[in-house]
């Protein structure tokens, strides 16, 4: 049976044993077709330490047809580069195809790297599996949508493929992995959890968020019964109570939702959800009647991207949303004894210092009217290519790499705006360690200090004085130790 290996770069490029990994889903999902006609391989570099040797054992043995390798922007293209390095030192000739959120975003950028022979441009599922057939049979990879390639030395791109429907696929292959290694603990959960994916894309026009042209604005899901049956997968199969969810909209269709929540009442699956992906909108229109049911179902948590806290940056980024929106969730979801996970950025090129006091008097404001709201620190903006913002942000002075090997070099919360002043961007910096204060669910010997920087950032907020903070400097000093030594949210 001839073989097809796939990998999982780190999204560090060192492994750290405390970092915090969700299933590589991507592979999972792309592998799921072709299971039951090749010997599928899937090599993570997070939880295999010794996966270099594991590449070349796999190159070395057996027929291998292909190799796919997925990624995103940032630090975990330098994993892919060096799994394609060796994939090319020890078999030249063998096909490297490149897949994932990055290749697709830059697909022609992308392909002019010596370590990238093919780019899937999009969801995998179909794509894939078209093209590994047709370089098992030597077939000719133009009749294949949704790829760009090299033929010698011309870049030849086929017609783009519509986005996969999640629910075609059945059940995903997670046996080609050791699942044990995946479990995670969040630390809003602070349990044993697994993540699982019941629908995908977004149809949302959000001009900062990749969906936009990774989905085109397409969401597909799962039926309820499908989503109870992968659930219940989960519980029986891996003896899990906590499910955590990956979803970049849960909640696109509310009936489906709430066939969902009576199925797992019916049920008596008893179980614990997690991450929820809820916008602001939806949660104000639920009401609190509807946020109880699925507080029944075991919905514990809602995760809600407000972003800023400036109608006029809400509007600039096509959020769609209010601040009243927010604020009637925010009440709807204590109401309902929902636990409330808030998110936020700031470093937009059009955003002033103001708006960013603003954002922080909202974050202060939700944190303060439900004690069990847990508000992530202040994000700063990193544009992803092939959005709206990301377009702006170029015609306005923010620099980008111009290789996938530059692209591999760029971190999150890279401040490149020439727009901003020193002031400006050191504001945004301080402000995002501090805000990480919001939030007293630190445990141990760091209660006393969480507990002293919060209450100096409410009195700040509250009296917005952000002048000589010089209580910051060990924080920011202990942040980046801590940073070079411990892994992140993968």
């Amino acid at each position: 049976m001839d073989k097809i290996v796939l990998i999982y770069p780190s999204l560090l490029y060192s492994n750290t044993s405390n970092a915090i990994m969700v299933l590589p889903l991507s592979l999972i999902y792309i592998a799921t077709p072709l299971r039951n006609d090749f010997d599928i391989k899937i090599i993570d570099q997070r939880v295999d330490n010794d996966w270099r040797n594991t590449l070349k054992k796999e190159l070395r043995s057996g027929k291998t047809i292909c190799a796919g390798i997925s990624s995103m922007t940032g630090p975990q293209i330098s994993g892919a580069i060096e799994s394609a390095s060796i994939i090319k030192k020890l078999s030249p000739a063998l096909p490297l195809v490149w897949g994932g959120v990055h290749p697709s975003l830059t697909p022609e950028e992308t392909i002019k790297d010596d370590h990238v022979d093919i780019v899937v441009i999009g969801d995998g599922e179909e794509t894939f599996t078209e093209l590994v057939h047709v370089i098992q049979n030597e077939g000719d990879k133009k009749a294949v949508k949704g790829i760009i390639y090299k033929d010698n030395r011309t870049i030849i791109r086929t017609p783009p493929r519509q986005p996969f429907h999640i629910g075609k696929l059945g059940v995903p292959a997670y046996d080609l992995i050791d699942i044990r290694k995946y479990k995670i603990q969040p630390t809003w959960v602070g349990e044993n959890s697994l993540p699982i994916l019941t629908s995908r894309g977004c149809p949302m026009r959000c001009s900062y968020c990749y969906n936009t042209q990774f989905s085109q604005r397409q969401w597909t899901s799962l039926t309820p019964e499908q989503s109870v049956a992968l659930i219940n997968t989960f519980v029986q199969k891996y003896n899990i109570k906590n499910i955590f969810l990956l979803d970049d909209n849960f909640f696109v269709n509310t009936k489906r939702v709430t066939r969902i929540c009576n199925l797992l009442i019916e049920n008596k699956m008893h179980i614990n959800i997690y991450n929820a992906n809820c916008r602001a909108d939806s949660i104000a229109k639920m009401g609190v009647e509807y946020l109880r049911l699925i507080r029944k179902a075991g919905f514990k948590q809602l995760l809600v991207g407000v972003e800023s806290g400036s109608d006029k940056i809400l509007s600039r980024i096509k959020k769609d949303i209010t601040l009243h929106q927010v604020l009637t969730g925010s009440t709807n979801m204590k109401n309902a004894g929902i636990k409330p996970i808030y998110s936020f950025m700031a470093g937009f090129p059009f955003e002033s210092v103001e708006d960013i006091k603003q954002t922080l008097s909202l974050m202060n404001r939700l944190s303060k009217e439900n004690q069990e709201a847990f508000v992530y620190k202040l994000q700063l903006y990193t544009p992803f290519p092939g959005t709206d913002l990301f377009d702006y942000a170029t015609r306005h002075g923010m620099k980008f790499p111009q290789s996938l090997y530059e692209w591999a070099n760029y971190h999150y919360g890279r401040l490149n705006y020439e727009g901003f002043t020193n002031k400006h961007k050191k504001f945004l910096k301080d402000m995002h360690y501090y805000t990480m204060f919001f939030n007293k669910k630190l445990s141990g010997h760091r209660n006393l200090i969480s507990s002293l920087y919060s209450r100096l950032l409410t009195l700040r907020i509250n009296h917005r004085f952000y002048s000589c903070m010089y209580e910051l400097y060990p924080v920011t000093l202990l942040y980046k130790i801590r940073s070079r030594f411990r892994g992140t949210y993968l």
